[in-house]
């Protein structure tokens, strides 16, 4: 029997990734992983591609430059992008404190052992 569970957000840390870059895991199951991430501005996501998961980027707060197979576009509040595996992206914060809720199919096990 599966069971539902809840993320109440002060109770998670965040967790560094990268100079200028954090996370929280909202919540996974093994088909899908949640993540929000915080930038500062000027941080850089480094293009990159996932070679099994597909990704879905929703701009919470804040703006970022994303940059999906060569094409660069400013994403505000309420804008996405889609990576299927094997696209490159990566994204540059143009503001502080830029928030990204990432989706990720199927769940991303490796952030599960930082």
């Amino acid at each position: 029997m599966n069971t539902g569970s809840f993320f109440i957000n002060h109770e998670h840390d965040w967790q560094d990734v990268e100079p200028g870059i954090q996370r929280k895991i909202v919540a996974h199951t093994p088909d899908l992983m949640a993540v929000c991430v915080k930038f500062d501005r000027g941080a850089v996501g480094t293009p990159h591609q996932h070679e099994r998961h597909d990704q879905i980027g929703y701009v919470v707060q804040g703006a970022f430059e994303v940059e999906l197979e060569g094409e660069k576009r400013r994403l505000s509040p309420g804008d996405a992008f889609v990576a299927p595996h094997h696209t490159m992206h990566g994204a540059v914060a143009l503001e502080p404190d830029s928030l990204v809720i990432d989706l990720f199919s199927p769940r991303r096990d490796d952030m599960l052992k930082s």
